[in-house]
């Protein structure tokens, strides 16, 4: 075999595994509507999907009533009793600040052969984002669950009862669920296992995410039911250190076994007024059917009676081949890695091929260029941002071309890794690069053991493999001989087989997750994590890596690698250039509200961008950038605005109930209304001092919630309707004699009385609780 080939082949061969193992990590096909009629077929969901995501419905509009109306028909249609949880919730959410909504949940039985037991319980969400259809957040698993009863009913009937609850105001804040998992004792009593699907975009597979602690039960039945699972415990330990939730957060709090599954794939369309039906990826709520109608089968035929059990860990090697085991054996697997490392550490120091400072260089080396690598990635990002401001009204900056980012961004980490190695060639032997990245990882594995035990097997299986490889290759290679300069050198010899297979458990493990991060990622904040992952792969390439990039017996550096790589990461810019123009297929998101302050008279347009588009120049000709403390208090960011015209709008209204006072100081009962019709949430803002008592629509809050480093409380209550809420303050002696409060309503879409010019075919609005809203705000001295 040519030489050439000899140090390229194992390169390619790697690179074109990764490409595959990337490829199988997919959803399934869609199952046709001429399917049996106890499968699930996404065509037949599909129906669902349109009527559920007609137009947004977020909680408290008529839509959402609309779609909560279809649901009890087509549970009570297919023979479940449903009824509706019409309650009031009120929780805590960032520091010092409240939210509360009257929530209207769905939920529906279906009764099983012995009744009385422990439950089944799915959870999906049936409202929206105020401006988005929500085909697949939630439309997707509102769907799923509806075909998934059709099947069920279908069929024969199962032994367990199992419930259907479909939430309401998961979006602003998991109201429906925490309002649903408020009775934990009863909860506990009644539900034996919890399954929630959600997602965070359109397309991709759907994946197994999160789950309960002390899982190896519900873990194991998972991996008998599920015809195609994919996820990984790696993302259950990362979503634990993450301030994300979804409506399964309330019932793992409850401590319910469960299991979480969304799919993320098209982060552009999320929230978006073009999450449409016609645009829902088909194999995605395929995905979620695939996981639903089989696990429902299995866990409401089996006790769901169980010992308590530990965590486990669960991967895929390759597609949707999934293994489980035991979280206590990564440590064997730490163990066995370390052991094979220092065997190998051993051996090249016997042989003459590496010495303690070399192997420290090594290490250093690659915390260089992992430093080198999130620096590109970090600037490149930031570039793109700068390059094309309008990317910035989407999540993440994520623009529907976010993808030729995503692989310019691998390609320059790759050209940066690639050429910095090449050139470190000249000091530093490939036994001290290729030790020095394992002695890294195996340090980085050992607080990853610690840390997040059930991830393991993600640097654990590389590491043992590429000590092993790398000590196969320094017993069956020539020792040191005396190279041109008089030194004892080894040149960086091909990669053998052996060598190629030991690294292609690297390759399996880390690529899907490199590109599951990137996707995740858009090109916001967690880009960098992206890169180091790239360079925690690209390290443990580097036997393979090497032959390429090294100096030989007769050559000097190779750039080629390098170059190539860059080549790509241009040619990936250029595809996104090409690409970045708006159009009817992916329009541009653009944001604009206004806010009328009923005490001063004065209106205004606001916006959450950095400067106006073609679209919002029409309400910002001369703009300003800088905080209104008056009518955003506690908010000392600067915001767009411009002097708008004054409508005639009635502000809400703050009417004293009672007025008691009190030993301890005052109370205060308040009814706050709107004024207006079609107002979807109030808000209440004050200046925090200390408050002996609070209860918003009859729950009470404990005080410690209200501490805030603004130096402001709020309190959002959605769907109020026309009655509103009442809000009851307890005040201090100090504080007795003056409470200020801001009310400020908002209802969906922007003032008619304005007369504002249509939106164009390639522009839509940005997601979010204020983007084309009107809001009317007035304070009161009581």
């Amino acid at each position: 075999m040519p030489n050439f080939l000899r140090r390229w082949l194992p390169l390619l061969g790697l690179l074109l595994f990764a490409a595959l193992a990337i490829y199988l990590a997919r959803a399934p096909q869609p199952v046709p509507a001429g399917a049996p009629a106890t499968a699930f077929s996404a065509e037949r969901a599909l129906r669902e999907v349109a009527v559920v995501a007609r137009a947004p419905h977020s909680i408290g509009t008529p839509a959402n009533a609309a779609v909560r109306n279809y649901l009890l028909r087509r549970c009570r249609a297919l023979g479940l009793s449903a009824t509706v949880q019409d309650t009031t919730v009120v929780v805590a959410g960032a520091p010092g600040a409240l939210t509360g909504a009257r929530v209207q949940n769905v939920v529906a039985r279906l009764p099983g052969r012995t009744p009385g037991g422990p439950a089944v319980l799915v959870l999906t969400h049936y409202d929206s984002q105020p401006h988005t259809p929500g085909a697949s957040d939630d439309g997707a698993g509102v769907a799923a669950a509806l075909e998934t009863l059709r099947a069920l009913h279908a069929g024969p009937p199962l032994a367990h009862d199992v419930r259907w609850v479909f939430t309401d105001g998961e979006e602003m804040g998991l109201l429906g669920a925490r309002a649903y998992a408020a009775d934990t004792v009863r909860l506990r009593r009644a539900v034996g296992v919890v399954l929630n699907f959600e997602a965070r975009g359109n397309a991709g597979p759907s994946n197994l995410f999160e789950l309960s602690s002390g899982n190896t039960w519900v873990l194991e039945e998972f991996a008998k039911a599920a015809p195609a699972p994919l996820g990984s415990s790696l993302a259950y330990e990362i979503y634990r250190y993450l301030p994300n939730g979804t409506d399964f957060t309330a019932f793992r709090a409850a401590g319910l076994p469960g299991l979480n599954f969304a799919f993320t794939g098209g982060y552009s369309y999320y929230h978006s007024p073009v999450d449409t039906p016609e645009r829902l990826d088909l194999a995605s709520l395929q995905h979620h059917g695939d996981y639903m109608l089989p696990l429902v089968r299995h866990f409401a035929s089996i006790s769901l009676a169980h010992a308590p059990t530990g965590d486990s860990s669960f991967f895929n090697p390759l597609g949707t081949w999934l293994v489980v085991y035991r979280a206590g054996w990564n440590w064997a697997l730490s163990a066995a890695g370390w052991a094979l490392l220092l065997l190998a550490i051993g051996q090249a120091r016997g042989r003459g091929r590496l010495r303690l400072a070399g192997l420290l260089g090594g290490a250093l080396a690659w915390l260089v260029g992992t430093a080198l690598l999130l620096a590109a990635g970090w600037y490149l990002a930031r570039a793109v941002g700068a390059a094309y401001p309008q990317y910035a009204v989407f999540y993440d900056h994520a623009f529907y071309n976010v993808g030729w980012y995503h692989l310019a961004l691998a390609a320059l980490g790759a050209a940066v890794f690639t050429a910095y190695y090449g050139a470190l060639r000249r000091w530093l032997r490939p036994d001290s690069l290729t030790g020095g990245v394992l002695l890294v990882l195996a340090g980085l594995q050992a607080f990853l053991q610690v840390k997040a035990p059930t991830s393991g097997f993600l640097l654990g299986i590389p590491i043992a493999c590429g000590a092993l490889g790398w000590l196969w290759q320094t017993v069956t290679t020539p020792r040191p001989f005396v190279g041109p300069r008089g030194r004892r050198e080894i040149y960086s010899l091909p990669l053998g087989p052996v060598g190629a297979l030991l690294a292609v458990p690297a390759v399996a493990l880390l690529a899907p997750d490199l590109r599951a991060l990137f996707t995740l990622a858009g090109l916001g904040a967690l880009v960098p994590a992206g890169m180091f992952f790239l360079a925690v792969l690209l390290g443990l390439l580097l036997p393979a890596l090497l032959p390429a990039l090294g100096r030989t017996e007769a050559t000097g550096p190779r750039w080629a690698l390098p170059l190539l790589a860059a080549a790509v990461a241009l040619g990936a810019l250029a595809a996104g250039h090409a690409t970045s123009r708006p159009t009817a297929e992916h329009p541009q998101q653009t944001h604009v509200f206004y806010t009328l302050d009923a005490n001063r008279g004065q209106a205004y347009w606001l916006s959450s961008m950095a400067g106006p588009d073609a679209w919002t120049q029409q309400f910002f000709s001369a703009p300003t950038m800088g905080p209104l403390p008056e009518l955003l208090p506690g908010t000392t960011l600067p915001v767009l605005h411009q002097g708008a015209p004054r409508l005639a709008l009635a502000p809400p209204t703050v009417t004293v109930l009672a007025d008691t006072t009190l030993p301890t100081g005052r109370r205060l009962r308040l009814q706050v209304r709107p004024a207006r019709p079609g107002v979807v949430s109030l808000n209440l803002v004050w200046p925090t001092f200390k408050l002996n008592g609070l209860r918003v629509a009859g729950h009470a809050v404990a005080p410690a919630l209200l501490a805030s480093s603004t130096g402001y409380n709020g309190l959002t209550f959605f769907a109020p309707g026309p009655q509103g809420f009442v809000v009851e303050f307890e005040l201090s002696p100090g504080d007795a004699k003056r409470l200020q409060i801001t009310a400020k309503d908002r209802s969906l879409g922007l003032p008619t009385e304005a007369k504002t010019q249509p939106l164009p075919a390639n522009m839509v609005a940005a997601p979010g609780y204020n983007s084309f809203t009107t809001q009317v705000t007035k304070r009161f001295q009581l």
